[in-house]
Formats: C-alpha cells, sequence, structure tokens
C-alpha cells in the first residue's frame, strides 16, 4: 500500500481539521502532498484541495502568511478552484491588502456566480475601500 487511500486521500486529514486538531491536520495534508506530488500523472485537482485545506490550518492558527502561500499553491495546481480564491481573499481582505483581495474576489464570482459569501465579501471589500478613500473633510 502506498499510504494513500485511493478513494479520497485526504479524508483524515479532513476529518482532523473538522476536529479542530490542526497541528495533527497539518501533518496530514503535507503528507498527502509530498505522496501526491510523487505520482504520475500529477493527481492536480486534489493535490488543490490538500493545499486549500492545509491553508485552512495555517489560517485557523493565524499563519496568515502560510495560509496564503497554500492557497496559491492550490490554485497553481487547479486555476478554478475558487475555494482556494475566496479563502485567499478572506486574508488578504484581513490583512488590509484590500485590492488584491477584490482581485481575487472578482474572480471567484467569475467562476462561481452564485456564491453568496463571496458577494457579501465583495461589498465588504468595497466598503473599507469608500471608506479608504473617503475624505475626512465633510
Amino acid at each position: 500500500s502506498s499510504g494513500i487511500n485511493a478513494e479520497w486521500p485526504l479524508r483524515p486529514g479532513d476529518k482532523l481539521l473538522k476536529q479542530h486538531k490542526l497541528v495533527e491536520a497539518i501533518t496530514e495534508y503535507s503528507s498527502n502532498i509530498q505522496q501526491l506530488s510523487r505520482q504520475s500523472p500529477l493527481p492536480k485537482s486534489v493535490l488543490s484541495f490538500a493545499h486549500n485545506n492545509r491553508g485552512q490550518c495555517h489560517y485557523r492558527q493565524v499563519e496568515f502568511s502560510k495560509a496564503i502561500d497554500d492557497y496559491s499553491e492550490a490554485l497553481v495546481y487547479k486555476a478554478d478552484n475558487y475555494t482556494a480564491l475566496y479563502n485567499r481573499a478572506q486574508v488578504k481582505y484581513r490583512l488590509n491588502n484590500f485590492h488584491e483581495a477584490r482581485t481575487d474576489i472578482v474572480k471567484v464570482l467569475e467562476l462561481s456566480p452564485e456564491f453568496e459569501d463571496a458577494k457579501s465579501c465583495l461589498e465588504a471589500i468595497d466598503y473599507a475601500f469608500s471608506a479608504e478613500t473617503s475624505s475626512p473633510e465633510t
């Protein structure tokens, strides 16, 4: 056995993530990523989700730069992974990087026009933009 569950290799990590066992989940996803990276052909979609999910762990640990790295890596493997794009936008928004957050969210809505959370996020970003640019002399 290769140690990879052919059905859905990320299941053990996903279970740990749901249980908020973040350190263990990161270890599990990192192991998945290592094993999946050696496969041929490269299972790009699964690798994308592995990076996205590990990014979620980092995000919950308030390790924002590691989270952004994982979300960006997820998009290298699957450019239309709108979940990773949305997650990356959320982190960038929290870091007050409104311009990059908005770019990601606009792309999310191109890929998934009915994504309600993304619509709300865009409104919040636009509100933050207007607050940032409105002049204090009223």
